[in-house]
C-alpha cells in the first residue's frame, strides 16, 4: 500500500513538473496535441486512484488545493480547440469557377464602359448635327442639309460598329433582349436616314418654288410659270412618292419589333417606356399621314388642270351668319383652273340662283320647325346637314336644273372669312375698282378684321335704292387676292401653305369632287368635311367598346351676323364604365359680347349684332341615350341620323348676354381602362376651348381642328 501510495505521488508530482511555471517544458517526440497530452496522463491518474480505493483521495486532499482546480485548467476543459477543417474538392473547384467569373465579369464590364463611353460621344455629336439640322430647316436652308445627313450617316455607321463590339450580349440570358431592341434602333435610325436624304433630294429641285432657299430648277419666270412647271412634273415624281411609302411603312412594321412593356416606366427621373411608345405612335402617324395625303399629291395635277382644264363652283359662306357646313351661302363663283391658273368665268349672289330656282320643294321638317318664314327649301338653305358631302350633293342636284348655270362643273369650293382673312396677312392688302381697299387689319367698329366689316357694309347694309348684284364684290375680290398671290416673294411662300394647311384642317376650306377618285383623295385628307363617314384614324377604336364622340353643330336662324361677336367653350366630364356604359356630362357656354344694333331698316344701319336663334344639334355615338337636358327654349327631340344619336333643340342668345346648355347622357363603352374621345369640329367656327375630365383627371385642349384624346379612368 505503501508502495501504491508512493507511486501516485510520483505522478503527482510529474504533474506539477508538467504545469509549473518555472519547470523546463517535457518532451512531446509524437507530437501530440498538449491538452491530448495533459488528459492522457490524467485519465491513467484516475484509473489508479480507482484501484487504490480511495487512499489517494486522503493524500491528495492532504497537499491542498490542486492546479486542475485553477480557473485556467477549467477553461481549458470547456473550450477545447476546434479542428482544422479542409475544403472538400468539389468546393474548391466552385470557388475557383466563382473566381473566374468575377475576373471575367470585371473585364467585360471595363471593356463595356470603354465601348459605351465612345457610343456616347458618338451620340451626343450626332445630337448636335441634328439640332444644327432643325435650324437649318427653319430657316428654309434646304440645300445645307445633304452634308448634314452624310455626317450623322458616318456617325451613325461608327455608332453601329461600336454597337456590334458589344454582340457578347445577344447570347446572355437577361441583355439578349435589350440588346436586340438596340439593333432594331439603330436600323430604324439607317433606315430614317436613307428616307430623309432620299426626300430632299426629291425636294431640292423644287426648293426655289416651295421658298426654301437655293436657286433649284426654277430660274427666271413669273410664280404662275414655276406653278406650269410642277404640277408637270408631279407625275414623274409618283413613283418616288410610292417608294417612300413602302419605306415609312417598313421602318412603321420594324418599331414595333421593340416592345415597350419590358421596360420600366422611368429610370430616375426619366420617362422610358412612354418615350418608346410615343415615339412608335409618332412613326405609325407620319406613317398613316403620308398614306392619306399621297392619293391627293396625284391627284393634284388633275385638280389644278395640269391636263386639262376643271370647272369649279366656289361658294362663299359666310360664317358670322353660321349654318350647318359653316356659313350661310351667301354668294357664288363660277372658275376655270388651266395649268394652276384661275379664270373667273361669273360670280353673284345667291338670292340670283334662288329667283331662278322654280321647284316648290318642301322646306325639312326639321329645319322648317325653327326657320318659321320659309314655307319651301331654297338653295342658300340646302347646306343644312354638317356632312358637306351630303349637303353639296343636294345643293348640286338642284343647281344644275337652273336655267344658264354650267353643267359640267368638276367640284365645289366653299371657303369663309377666316380664309380671306389669313391670305390678306400673307399676302397684305388689296384694292378693287368701284369697292376700296381689303385688308386683315383689326377695324375698331366690329373689333374684326377690315375685310369683315367691308364686306358686310358692302353687302347687308340697307340701303334706299335697289341695288344690283350688291354681292359680285366677291369674285373681283378673289380675283384680286391670286393675282397677288402669284406675284408673291417666294420667301412668302412657306406661310401661304401654312394657311392652306390650317384652312383645310379648321374646315375654312372644304371640297366635294364629282369624280370619285378625287373625292376619295380629299377625304383621305381631311378636307371633303366628312362627319358621317369618319375614317378609322389608324386607331382601334371601335363604337360600343372603346369610343365615344361629340360633334356639336349649331345653325343661326334669323340672328343677323352675330355669330362675329359670340364665343363658347366646352366642358365634358366623364365616369369610369359601370354596367357597359360611362356616363357624361356636357356644359356648353355661349357669350355674346358686343351690344345690339339697330336693326330698324328704316334706320339704315348695319345690322351684325342681334338675337342668335340657335338650332343645336348634339352628335353622339350610336345607342347613346339621353338623361337630362337643360338650357333649351323647348324640350329636346332624339332621333337617328346616319348612324349617330342625335339630340335637337333650339335656344336663344341675346347681345351681351350669356347661355348654358347642359345635358346629361349615357354612352354604350367596354373597356374599363382606357378613354378614347374623338371630337368633331364644325366648319366656319373659332377655335373652342374644351375642358375634359375624366374620373377626377382634367385636360384643357384647344379645338381648331378634329381632335382626338385618350387618357386612362
Amino acid at each position: 500500500m505503501q508502495d501504491l501510495t508512493s507511486e501516485a505521488v510520483q505522478d503527482f508530482t510529474s504533474v506539477e513538473q508538467l504545469f509549473g511555471d518555472d519547470q523546463p517544458q517535457l518532451a512531446n517526440p509524437e507530437k501530440e496535441p498538449l491538452w491530448s497530452s495533459v488528459t492522457s496522463k490524467f485519465k491513467g491518474l484516475t484509473r489508479k486512484f480507482k484501484v487504490s480505493g480511495g487512499s489517494k483521495s486522503s493524500t491528495s486532499s492532504s497537499k491542498g488545493p490542486s492546479r486542475f482546480d485553477s480557473p485556467e485548467s477549467k477553461k481549458m476543459a470547456t473550450h477545447p480547440q476546434k479542428k482544422i477543417r479542409h475544403l472538400k474538392t468539389w468546393q474548391k473547384v466552385l470557388l475557383i469557377i466563382l473566381l473566374i467569373g468575377l475576373l471575367l465579369l470585371s473585364v467585360l464590364a471595363s471593356y463595356s464602359y470603354f465601348r459605351v463611353r465612345k457610343m456616347l460621344t458618338l451620340a451626343n455629336a450626332s445630337k448636335t448635327i441634328l439640332l444644327e439640322s432643325a435650324d437649318l430647316a427653319k430657316t428654309q436652308n434646304l440645300p445645307a442639309l445633304p452634308d448634314k445627313i452624310t455626317v450623322l450617316k458616318e456617325n451613325l455607321t461608327a455608332l453601329d460598329s461600336e454597337y456590334q463590339a458589344l454582340a457578347i450580349y445577344r447570347y446572355l440570358p437577361i441583355s439578349r433582349r435589350y440588346y436586340s431592341d438596340g439593333e432594331i434602333a439603330l436600323q430604324l435610325a439607317h433606315q430614317g436616314l436613307d428616307l430623309a436624304e432620299q426626300t430632299i433630294t426629291v425636294l431640292l429641285p423644287y426648293s426655289d418654288l416651295l421658298g426654301f432657299q437655293g436657286e433649284g430648277s426654277f430660274t427666271g419666270g413669273t410664280t404662275q410659270d414655276r406653278i406650269v412647271l410642277i404640277l408637270a412634273t408631279l407625275e414623274e415624281i409618283q413613283p418616288t412618292l410610292d417608294d417612300i411609302e413602302v419605306k415609312l411603312q417598313d421602318i412603321e412594321k420594324l418599331s414595333q419589333g421593340i416592345d415597350a412593356s419590358h421596360y420600366p416606366e422611368t429610370i430616375g427621373d426619366q420617362d422610358v417606356r412612354q418615350l418608346i411608345v410615343d415615339a412608335q405612335q409618332q412613326i405609325t402617324q407620319v406613317t398613316q399621314t403620308f398614306s392619306d395625303y399621297k392619293p391627293i399629291i396625284g391627284e393634284l395635277g388633275k385638280m389644278a388642270g395640269a391636263k386639262e382644264a376643271q370647272k369649279y363652283l366656289f361658294l362663299f359662306q359666310n360664317d358670322n351668319e353660321l349654318r350647318p357646313t359653316g356659313g350661310f351661302l351667301t354668294a357664288y363663283s363660277i372658275v376655270q383652273v388651266d395649268k394652276g391658273t384661275v379664270i373667273p368665268e361669273k360670280s353673284g349672289d345667291i338670292y340670283d340662283l334662288d329667283q331662278k330656282f322654280w321647284q316648290n320643294i318642301p322646306i325639312p321638317k326639321e329645319l322648317g320647325k325653327y326657320l318659321t318664314t320659309e314655307r319651301y327649301w331654297n338653295l342658300r338653305d340646302m347646306n343644312i346637314y354638317p356632312d358637306f358631302k351630303k349637303s353639296m350633293e343636294t345643293f348640286y342636284q338642284y343647281y344644275q336644273t337652273i336655267p344658264g348655270e354650267p353643267d359640267d362643273i368638276d367640284g365645289i369650293i366653299a371657303v369663309d372669312t377666316q380664309l380671306l382673312t389669313w391670305l390678306l396677312e400673307v399676302i397684305g392688302p388689296v384694292q378693287i375698282p368701284g369697292y376700296g381697299t381689303f385688308s386683315a387689319e383689326v377695324d375698331p367698329r366690329c373689333d374684326c378684321p377690315q375685310v369683315v366689316y367691308a364686306l358686310s357694309e358692302i353687302i347687308t347694309r340697307p340701303t334706299p335704292y335697289l341695288r344690283e348684284n350688291r354681292k359680285g364684290v366677291l369674285g373681283p375680290l378673289m380675283s384680286a387676292i391670286l393675282s397677288k398671290t402669284y406675284e408673291l416673294d417666294k420667301t412668302k411662300f412657306p406661310e401661304l401653305f401654312n394657311v392652306g394647311i390650317n384652312s383645310l384642317r379648321g374646315r375654312h376650306v372644304q371640297l366635294y369632287f364629282v369624280d370619285d377618285k378625287s373625292q376619295t383623295a380629299a377625304e383621305k385628307i381631311a378636307a371633303a368635311g366628312r362627319l358621317y363617314q369618319l375614317p378609322d384614324n389608324f386607331k382601334d377604336w371601335q363604337f360600343g367598346q372603346n369610343l365615344d364622340f361629340l360633334a356639336v353643330v349649331d345653325a343661326n336662324l334669323g340672328g343677323a351676323k352675330s355669330n362675329l361677336f359670340i364665343d363658347y367653350e366646352m366642358k365634358l366630364s366623364v365616369t369610369a364604365p359601370q354596367d357597359g356604359y360611362i356616363n357624361n356630362t356636357l356644359e356648353l357656354t355661349y357669350r355674346n359680347r358686343a351690344k345690339a344694333d339697330n336693326c330698324n331698316l328704316e334706320a339704315g344701319l348695319l345690322c351684325l349684332n342681334a338675337t342668335l336663334n340657335d338650332w343645336i344639334r348634339l352628335y353622339l355615338p350610336p345607342g347613346a341615350e339621353l338623361v337630362e337636358i337643360q338650357g333649351l327654349e323647348e324640350e329636346a327631340e332624339v332621333y337617328e341620323e346616319e348612324g349617330y344619336q342625335v339630340v335637337d333643340g333650339f335656344f336663344k342668345l341675346e347681345p351681351l348676354g350669356l347661355a348654358r346648355i347642359r345635358m346629361t347622357y349615357r354612352v354604350p363603352y367596354q373597356d374599363q381602362e382606357n378613354y378614347n374621345l374623338r371630337l368633331w369640329k364644325q366648319g366656319g367656327i373659332d377655335p373652342v376651348p374644351v375642358l375634359i375630365e375624366v374620373t377626377g383627371g382634367e385636360a384643357a385642349l384647344l379645338m381648331d381642328q378634329d381632335l382626338e384624346y385618350s387618357t386612362i379612368f
